[in-house]
């Protein structure tokens, strides 16, 4: 782990990010306090990409990459509708307010 005081990184800042592309995260220090850190762009990249939550939507959008043209875009788009499509709506929705408002 390649840590470094605070005014040194700010001295030699493109010593460090050459640093950070070559051998990864270069963490900056104050008062022997890690307070930051220095990270490739690549870097920063992968763990964006990693922090964040697939939607159904980005499902679909994969979906239609693998199956290019076995189904149709209504096809996809009836196979990842997700939404209540029954006459009365779910049981808790018909189920909620029973006996609430009744005399």
């Amino acid at each position: 782990m390649n840590t470094v005081p605070i005014y040194e990184a700010k001295n030699k800042l493109p010593l460090f990010m050459h640093q950070a592309e070559e051998s990864g995260p270069v963490f900056i220090s104050r008062r022997n306090k890690t307070v930051g850190v220095i990270l490739s762009f690549e870097e920063y990249k992968r763990i964006i990409a990693r922090s964040r939550k697939d939607t159904i939507l980005d499902r679909a959008a994969e979906f239609r990459k693998k199956v290019d043209g076995l189904f149709t875009n209504e096809d996809i788009d009836r196979i990842f509708d997700v939404r209540d499509h029954s006459p009365q709506g779910t049981s808790w929705e018909n189920d909620v307010f029973k006996g609430v408002f009744d005399d």
